[in-house]
């Protein structure tokens, strides 16, 4: 057995998932707890940052229940996060109100007035477009609609930096992290004094920027009583959950991409630079050097757990997609469009909603556990080949995200795409958050010739010609309908929250 081991935690949209890693690059321990999302009003959405603290602290004692590891054998404990979820801290280190998540739209006129005193200086300072997505524009709506929280604000930080601060303190974030703030230059890693001051902030509320790979900090007496690791424990500065998958699933070179199937349907492909079309996400990549520009359809896995909240219950995951296994490819013509509120790629239109197109008296619920399958897969198709049409190449797809652990779904997606997909062993950025703590530490090598041969490809998902061409047929019926739904989904959403209170029963 190994002597040394690092514990690491990935706070992902949905739930929490830390893992123990041995100095060969394998995982001896997983566990996993999920967190609820509050949707208050039409068009919000948050978190508590309180469970993602309380997530973690389960998870690591969880698996350092299940390893018995002696405290001389823990090298170093680090996190990954989802970017743009700001924390805003009071005098005494405390959040002042639950987080704003990526879903949120609230903040589409913040977006509009500051692009209209900005305009093409945004893109070209960060290297990304405004939308509600980013954390200004965020910012800027609580300074507007919550001054009693603004002016209370002393500190902000970003998801796994809060966590990380209650355990091992330490006012920091990474340079990727930052880059979702909207705020930060990636080019010459600065904090944007103007923008910045837009908001009326001082640069000192907002986190001292580090690498990924730095250790920031130890574990206090209170971090070990909360998670059980020892006092002491360097902690290591971690960075975003996408970047962290990218990595962890050996997309090192230019041209390799990621299909991530969890909450958010994130698609990157690895870049020598940053995209120059404004409709892409760019962000810096572990690997010196390297980007992974791409996009993101805004519901995946996410729509899953809707699904059996709403019609399934307590069943199992895995029984959901046992029974949509029994029903054949097309789910008889039923179609799932997955806006369950908005859309990023390839339509950016907030007021978009989901649906279900072309129910019959002989559609079960098994049908409609496949057809949300089916429509994740198109949405992720048209996200790919938008990728594509502004030159981004794809030399080859690795599936990752909690959804790959699917067979059925693994392969909807393979033939939707009709190409073949590797899905790694390790698919998740709880793996990459391991293999980045330890490369602070030594355990793990720096380059990226030397991290591939840690990463192991588990299987190759091939299409198969018959399902690939139904499905062809099926995703181009599939956009028509987005197409034509869009003024329905428009009137829609206007009409909900035109009569908000009344309908909400207020």
């Amino acid at each position: 057995m190994s002597d040394s081991f690092v514990v690491a935690s990935d706070l992902g949209t949905g739930g929490c998932k830390t893992v123990v890693v041995d100095e060969r690059g394998m995982v001896v321990a997983s566990a996993q707890s999920e967190y609820a999302t509050a949707y208050p009003r039409p068009g919000w959405c948050e978190q508590n940052p309180q469970d993602w603290l309380d997530a973690v602290c389960a998870t690591v004692r969880d698996v350092l229940a299940q390893t018995d590891l002696s405290p001389s054998h823990i090298a170093a404990f680090g996190l990954v996060g989802v970017t743009h979820n700001a924390v805003l801290l009071d005098a005494q280190g405390q959040p002042l109100r639950p987080t704003i998540l990526i879903y949120d739209t609230r903040s589409q006129v913040e977006c509009d007035e500051i692009s209209a005193r900005w305009g093409d200086e945004i893109f070209r300072r960060t290297r990304n477009s405004i939308s509600p997505l980013w954390t200004w524009p965020q910012l800027l709506w609580l300074k507007r609609h919550e001054p009693q929280v603004w002016t209370a604000t002393r500190a902000i930080l970003f998801q796994k930096d809060y966590v990380r601060h209650c355990l091992a303190p330490s006012l920091v974030s990474d340079l990727i992290d930052v880059e979702g703030s909207l705020l930060f230059d990636p080019i010459v890693n600065e904090w944007i004094d103007d923008f910045v001051a837009d908001l009326g902030l001082s640069v000192s509320v907002l986190p001292k920027v580090v690498k990924p790979i730095d250790v920031v900090g130890h574990i206090d007496a209170r971090g070990a009583a909360l998670t059980g690791l020892p006092v002491g424990t360097p902690v290591v500065a971690g960075t975003t959950d996408t970047v962290a998958e990218v990595f962890g699933a050996g997309a090192l070179r230019p041209g390799q991409g990621t299909v991530k199937l969890a909450s958010v349907g994130r698609i990157a492909c690895v870049a020598t630079g940053p995209s120059d079309h404004p409709t892409l996400l760019n962000y810096r990549h572990v690997v010196e050097g390297l980007w992974y520009p791409g996009t993101a359809c805004k519901y995946a896995t996410s729509t899953y757990r809707w699904l059996r909240e709403v019609m399934w219950g307590e069943i199992p995951y895995q029984a959901m997609s046992a029974e949509a296994a029994t029903i054949p490819p097309g789910c008889g013509g039923l179609l799932f469009h997955p806006h369950l509120q908005g859309e990023w790629v390839p339509y950016w239109d907030t007021r978009l909603r989901g649906d279900f197109v072309g129910m019959t008296m002989r559609h079960g619920r098994s049908h409609f556990t496949r057809a949300v399958m089916e429509g994740v897969a198109f949405a992720l198709r048209a996200g790919i080949e938008y990728v594509q049409a502004l030159g981004l190449p794809f030399d080859d797809v690795r599936l990752i995200g909690q959804g790959a652990t699917s067979s059925l779904w693994a392969q909807i997606i393979a033939d939707t795409l009709n190409r073949p997909i590797l899905i790694p062993l390790e698919r998740d950025a709880a793996y990459g958050a391991a293999l980045i703590t330890g490369m602070a530490l030594g355990l793990f090598p720096t380059d990226a010739d030397s991290i591939a041969t840690l990463i192991q490809i588990q299987e190759q998902r091939d299409p198969d010609a018959a399902c690939a061409s139904l499905y062809d047929e099926l995703f181009h019926i599939y956009q028509d309908a987005d197409v034509a739904l869009k003024s329905i989904s428009h009137r829609l959403t206007d009409f909900e929250q035109k009569h908000a209170r009344r309908l909400s029963g207020g």
